[in-house]
């Protein structure tokens, strides 16, 4: 017995075509396996008359009426990877008061309201899944949520912004300078004409947020991530870097230590014996480290119509089946708890250094500060244990770009809880 599933979808862009393909690749075999067949019964557009890379299925509606989709009685599921932020929320917001699950593709708004948007799906019973806003071809967020749910997850470090890591990947095998590399990903198609988000490490920021509760039940805010982006690396400190064995890549992190979760998204100097020094180019890679399992990589396209449309496909077979079998409203995530959130740049750690000053200068300041410092040359130079302090001051007294060594960081040592007095209630 086949269950026909009626689906709206906002915008018919990139994403969106993707999606529509592939539910018309993948549609035998969603019937045979799952019992499910999606009819597209309306697509809401911004300009009705825009040329179309895809073709609609015969008897879908197109619409530029986002309300005629997300308030329509028969549409059940409702799929938006149209991006904005208040736009697709309130989009959202509608359709999920109108009892409608919802698959989605937005990270920034996921990461920023997503709280909100879950607790609504709950309180009317709805669907709302997004595995395609982080890692779009790595199945990560589903991963945490089946695959750990006996374990403990330790650590999550991420290279989870495509555009980034081909930017340094170019810098450090063909020697393009910043401003070389990023024309030639936006050529590509791996980078927008505004890539701000990207290079100023924000959308990494936002998917480490997404990936933070899942592995460890513990939101986070920009403010507290303190993105740092790439802008102010170069292609010299990139391959002086690679000389030396390591590879710069732009790391989002969390790594729970007691109580307190630490985070940071920034470019760290990843050894070369390290297997995530080896994701290159426009892939993605996300590094987990669990109490039972150890360390895992899961690496794949991190973004692209085929990748993120797949995602967002999977995400509607189970709101699908969920429709079909009448159960819904369970939380896509359910790992929550009450961690303090702490940066990594609170912890004393190594660095690599890069300085036009010369060397003695260096040395002696180092010697001061009583840390030490090996030069690697060409203005290049790795150093021992930092305190915070001491970065403050050698950055403040130097013209120095540090850039942490990965692996490098002292974790304090854990207090043990003090036990409990039993006591009598008066």
């Amino acid at each position: 017995m086949v269950t026909t599933i009626k689906v709206g979808m906002l915008g018919l862009g990139t994403v969106d075509s993707g999606v529509v393909e592939r539910l018309r690749e993948a549609a035998t075999k969603i019937e045979q396996m799952q019992g499910v067949r999606f009819q597209l019964a309306a697509v809401a557009v911004h300009h009705l008359n825009a040329p179309r890379r895809v073709v609609l299925p015969v008897g879908t509606r197109l619409t530029n009426s986002i309300d005629a989709v997300v308030t329509d009685p028969e549409i059940q599921l409702v799929v938006e990877v149209m991006g904005t932020v208040a736009t697709a929320k309130a989009a959202i917001i509608t359709a999920l008061q109108h009892g409608k699950s919802v698959v989605t593709a937005n990270k920034d708004l996921i990461a920023t309201a997503g709280d909100q948007l879950v607790a609504l799906a709950q309180q009317r019973c709805c669907d709302l899944f997004y595995e395609a806003s982080v890692a779009g071809g790595i199945p990560i967020l589903r991963t945490l949520t089946d695959s750990y749910a006996t374990d403990t997850v330790q650590s999550v470090t991420g290279i989870i912004n495509g555009t980034a890591n081909y930017i340094l990947s170019a810098m450090t095998q063909t020697g393009q300078s910043y401003a070389e590399a990023l024309a030639t990903a936006q050529r590509l198609g791996y980078a927008e004409a505004d890539p701000s988000h990207d290079v100023q490490g924000i959308d990494a920021a936002y998917k480490l947020i997404i990936l933070s509760r899942f592995a460890f039940g513990q939101g986070l805010t920009v403010k507290q991530v303190q993105p740092v982006g790439i802008t102010s690396v170069t292609a010299a400190q990139c391959r002086q870097a690679a000389v030396n064995g390591w590879q710069i890549k732009l790391l989002a992190q969390a790594r729970q230590h007691g109580q307190r979760l630490y985070c940071r998204v920034a470019p760290v100097a990843v050894g070369q014996d390290q297997a995530l020094s080896q994701v290159g180019g426009v892939q993605n890679g996300i590094m987990i480290a669990s109490q039972a399992i150890g360390d895992s990589l899961y690496t794949g396209p991190g973004a692209g119509s085929s990748a993120t449309a797949n995602s967002v496909l999977n995400d509607m077979v189970v709101a699908g089946q969920r429709i079909r079998t009448g159960i819904r409203g369970a939380a896509f995530n359910r790992n929550h708890h009450q961690l303090t959130v702490t940066h990594f740049n609170q912890l004393a750690q190594s660095y690599l250094i890069f300085s036009d000053l010369p060397t003695a200068i260096l040395t002696r300041y180092a010697s001061e500060e009583r840390f030490t410092l090996k030069v690697l040359g060409n203005q290049s130079y790795q150093t021992g244990t930092l305190w915070p302090e001491q970065l403050a001051n050698l950055e403040a007294e130097a013209h120095v770009t540090a850039i942490p060594i990965a692996e490098s960081a002292v974790w304090p040592k854990r207090v043990a809880a003090l036990p409990v007095q039993a006591g009598i209630a008066i």
